[in-house]
Order: C-alpha cells, then structure tokens, then sequence
C-alpha cells in the first residue's frame, strides 16, 4: 500500500499544531513552548484553553526557562482564537486534559489530526502530597511532554498525511491549508 501524494505542498510547509488544554496556563503552554524549541522549522505551535487562565502556571513557566526554553509571548489563550476562519491553519490538535478531550470530542471541522495525551494538571494547589515539592510534579510532566515532543518531531509529514482527511475545502472553522 503506497501512502497518498501530499496535497497543496504538505510536506514542504510547516504544519499548524494547536495544544488545548482546561486553562492553557500548564501543560498545553509547555507544549507549546517545547515543539517551537524542539521542531520550529517543522511545526507552526500553538496552545488554547477552554477556560484561559488569567496568567500562566509559574512552576511551569520556571521550569521552560531552566531549560533554556523560550517563553516571550506565551499567554493563555482562549480556543475561540482558532475557531475562526481567520485562524491560524491547524493540521494537529492535541489535548492535554480530559476536560479539553471530552468537550471537544468531534468538534473540530477541517479535519485535523487529532490526538489526545492524558497528563495530569501541573498545579500543585490540586495535590496535597505535591504541595511540598512543586517542582517534582511540573518536571515529571515536562519530561514527559518532551518525550512525546520528540516522538512527534520525528514523524514525516506524509505519515501525519495519512492519518486524516486532507483538503476539505468546504469546511468552516479549523483549516487545514
């Protein structure tokens, strides 16, 4: 079986991801922040909230500028931004959190990719055990945020081609070109 010829030039421009999350101030913010580090020249990163946070989670924050990892510009967002026809193309839609999966669960006209990766909410306030280590918590979902990063970065782009519909011209919202 022969993979299908890239349409409109696919795998010669950079593909729009966009990472959703409950309040776009943790874990969607550093994915955001780590594939734009990671796979710049690759990808088009975003991130959004269902709900956006009035400011982003300061632990994780620290923890993208340990690394050495560009922050300047990172805000919450609210998913409304990408629901216009103005939007930013988007190819991939990846959630982070079950809220964000779950309430958007067929929602995304276009025909992105979608994917979803279940990480736990790096506020500490929501776990009594990580209250005394913070850090722990943030690093444990970093590391595996830069895992899956990696592994994303590293598929063609006539493989994440394959895994969707694309060219649908007539849909609103969410485009894929």
């Amino acid at each position: 079986m022969s993979l299908p010829t890239p349409i409109r030039g696919i795998a010669n421009r950079r593909l729009g991801v966009l990472f959703v999350g409950r309040v776009n101030a943790g874990r969607s913010m550093m994915a955001e922040a780590l594939l734009r580090h990671h796979a710049g020249h690759r990808f088009d990163a975003h991130s959004a909230g269902l709900t956006p946070a009035g400011r982003l989670n300061p632990y994780a924050l620290a923890r993208l500028r340990a690394e050495g990892i560009a922050t300047h510009g990172l805000a919450p967002k609210s998913l409304e931004r990408f629901m216009t026809p103005d939007a930013p193309a988007v190819d991939i839609v990846i959630t982070v959190s079950e809220l964000a999966a779950t309430g958007m669960a067929g929602a995304w006209p276009g025909q992105p990719v979608t994917a979803h990766w279940a990480l736990p909410d790096p506020d500490p306030a929501l776990y009594p055990d990580a209250a005394s280590d913070p850090d722990a918590l943030v690093d444990a979902i970093f590391q595996d945020l830069r895992r899956r990063i990696d592994v994303l970065s590293a598929l063609p782009a006539h493989c994440l081609l394959a895994l969707s519909q694309w060219g649908d011209e007539g849909d609103d919202g969410l485009r894929t070109a």
